[in-house]
């Protein structure tokens, strides 16, 4: 008994060391952030711009330096469908049909992790949507200044989230399958480590 209760000590120990050391930081000022979903017809294309106040004023996140990696915990932005202007009625009906908006009213951007590479920060990003959710690694710039901002664009493919692509003017004018978000999440940081 005695032996099993050192050993159970001595594993106790390794997984302890073994835990990330995790900060914290809260992100303020959020809603000088900017955010647009765009795609293209086999016509024209169309943007949808994400009204910054619907965005938390502030965001307390985790974080943990790795060195060439930074995880993080609790760094999501859920982006409420209504608070997308696609530039008129009809669009913006098409935009939350499209996107399952009753059943699902939030696109959320989860970031996981950041990493260091050669040309900057590549990022981790769980996207959940329309009731599906995907994990993808894309670039992104951190930008230093009064406002820190972390900008990238993430494409993703519409079929991958098993959406029904709208069709108007009896077929003619079709989505193209690939859309963009484009993102510029900027805020104040404040770190307590």
């Amino acid at each position: 008994m005695k032996a099993f209760l050192n050993l159970l000590f001595v594993l106790s120990g390794f997984v302890l060391l073994g835990q990330p050391n995790f900060g914290e930081a809260t992100i303020g000022k959020l809603q000088n952030s900017t955010l647009r979903v765009s795609g293209e017809t086999n016509v024209t294309g169309f943007s949808c711009v994400f009204d910054p106040t619907y965005f938390e004023p502030q965001k307390k996140i985790a974080y943990c330096d790795q060195g060439d990696l930074i995880l993080l915990r609790n760094a999501t932005l859920k982006l409420n469908l209504d608070g997308f202007n696609c530039g008129g009625k009809a669009i913006n009906k098409d935009f939350r049909a499209m996107l399952e908006a009753e059943d699902y009213p939030e696109i959320i951007l989860n970031f996981k992790q950041f990493n260091r590479v050669e040309r900057g920060y590549e990022a981790l990003v769980n996207i959940a949507l329309a009731g599906q959710q995907h994990t993808y690694t894309i670039p992104v710039e951190i930008v230093q200044g009064d406002l820190k901002h972390l900008k990238g664009i993430l494409k993703l493919t519409l079929s991958d989230y098993d959406l029904e692509l709208p069709k108007k003017l009896f077929g003619l004018l079709k989505l193209k399958e690939v859309i963009a978000i484009e993102f510029d999440i900027a805020g104040n940081l404040n770190t307590a480590f």
